[in-house]
C-alpha cells in the first residue's frame, strides 16, 4: 500500500514539474510588457496638479482643462511643467518597453527561436504603425527623445499653456491637421483665402504620443532621429528640428526656454516604482 502511495506520489511529482517546465519554457518565450496604473485626476483648480519631485514621478492622467491665463505668470510655469510632466515621462516609458519589446523579438530571432503570436502580432502592428519593415528603423523611429526637449517645444507653441487650441483640444505642440477625418478645429485669424487647421484631442497624453509619432514618421526628421538615437541631447537635437516650426528663431527660444527653466533636470526623471507591475515568473506560474 505504501508503494502504491509513494508510486503515485512520484508520478504526481514527475508530471507537475513537467507541467512548470513547460510554463516556464512559455513564459521566456514571451516578452510580458511594464504595466503603469495611472490615476485619473480631474482638473478643478490649481491645486489640483500635482507637484512632481526631480527623481520619480506619480503616474496620472488629467482630465479636463484648465486655464493657465488666470495665473501668475511666474507660477504658471511651474504649474504648466507638473500638468505636463506625466504625460510625457508615461509615454516616453511606453516607448522604451516597445523599443525592449522589439529588442527581445529581435533577439529571439537571431538565435533562430519561434515567435509567439503576441509578440508576432505586436511586431506587425508596430511596424504599420510606424511606417517601416525595418527592425533596425523601427527601434530609430521608437526611441524617444529627452523630456526637457519635449517640454520646450510644449512652451513655445502653446504660449506657457495659455493657447486657445490647448484649452480647447489639448492640442500642446501646434500640429497640423491635412486630414477631414482627423478630430480638428479651423484657425482663426489666418490670412490668404486657405482654410487651415490644428488637430485636437481628447486628452494630454493623446497629444503628447501624437507629437512623437508625428517626429517619429515624417520623413523631415530623419536626421533628427538619427542623431537621436546616438543620444544627443536636447541641444545638440534642436538643430535638427528647423522645419518644425517657420521662425529662424525657434531653436535659440527653445535652448533659452530649457536653460531658463532648467528643464534637463526632468531628463533622467522615471515612474515611481510602486506605481510599475511586471508579470513575473512565478506569478504566471500560478496563473
Amino acid at each position: 500500500m505504501l508503494k502504491k502511495i509513494r508510486d503515485v506520489f512520484y508520478f504526481s511529482a514527475v508530471i507537475l514539474a513537467i507541467y512548470l517546465f513547460a510554463k516556464a519554457e512559455k513564459y521566456h518565450s514571451q516578452y510580458w510588457p511594464e504595466v503603469i496604473r495611472i490615476s485619473n485626476v480631474k482638473l478643478t483648480s490649481a491645486d489640483s496638479i500635482i507637484i512632481q519631485s526631480d527623481t520619480t514621478l506619480i503616474p496620472v492622467n488629467y482630465i479636463g482643462s484648465f486655464d493657465f491665463r488666470n495665473v501668475n505668470p511666474e507660477r504658471r510655469k511651474d504649474l504648466f511643467i507638473m500638468h505636463l510632466l506625466p504625460a510625457i515621462v508615461i509615454t516616453r516609458e511606453h516607448l522604451l518597453d516597445d523599443l525592449h519589446h522589439i529588442e527581445f523579438i529581435e533577439h529571439r530571432l537571431k538565435n533562430k527561436n519561434d515567435i509567439s503570436k503576441p509578440d508576432s502580432t505586436f511586431l506587425a502592428q508596430v511596424m504599420q504603425k510606424y511606417e517601416t519593415d525595418s527592425i533596425a528603423e523601427l527601434k530609430r523611429r521608437i526611441y524617444p527623445h529627452p523630456v526637457s526637449l519635449a517640454l520646450s517645444q510644449a512652451v513655445l507653441e502653446s504660449g506657457w499653456g495659455t493657447s486657445s487650441i490647448f484649452r480647447n483640444g489639448n492640442n500642446i505642440f501646434g500640429i497640423m491637421s491635412f486630414s477631414s477625418s482627423d478630430s480638428r478645429s479651423l484657425i482663426n485669424y489666418q490670412e490668404g483665402d486657405d482654410e487651415r487647421y490644428l488637430r485636437t484631442y481628447n486628452s494630454v497624453i493623446e497629444s503628447v504620443e501624437h507629437y512623437y509619432l508625428l517626429i517619429s514618421t515624417v520623413s523631415s526628421y530623419k536626421r533628427f532621429r538619427q542623431k537621436r538615437w546616438e543620444g544627443g541631447d536636447s541641444s545638440q537635437l534642436l538643430k535638427y528640428l528647423t522645419r518644425y516650426h517657420e521662425t529662424d528663431l525657434y531653436t535659440g527660444m527653445a535652448q533659452s526656454i530649457i536653460a531658463s527653466n532648467n528643464l534637463e533636470r526632468y531628463d533622467n526623471l522615471t515612474i515611481d516604482p510602486r506605481y510599475k507591475e511586471n508579470l513575473g515568473l512565478l506569478s504566471f506560474l500560478m496563473k
